[in-house]
């Protein structure tokens, strides 16, 4: 049963956070190989808080 759930948040994180994923991602890929800590923060925080709001308003 925990598996299904965790399935089925994971579907609504993937659903509506692709956009700030997408962005996190081309960030890193333009970076490597000079990765540094918190070099797209920015990014990454969008994606944080789109995920963060999924999970708790179960969008």
């Amino acid at each position: 049963m925990k598996e299904r759930k965790s399935a089925s948040v994971l579907r609504r994180i993937l659903a509506n956070c692709s956009s700030q994923a997408r962005e996190y991602g081309r960030c890193i890929k333009e970076k490597v190989p000079e990765i540094e800590h918190d070099m797209c923060l920015k990014e990454f925080l969008q994606l944080k808080t789109c995920m963060q709001n999924t999970v708790r308003n179960k969008v």
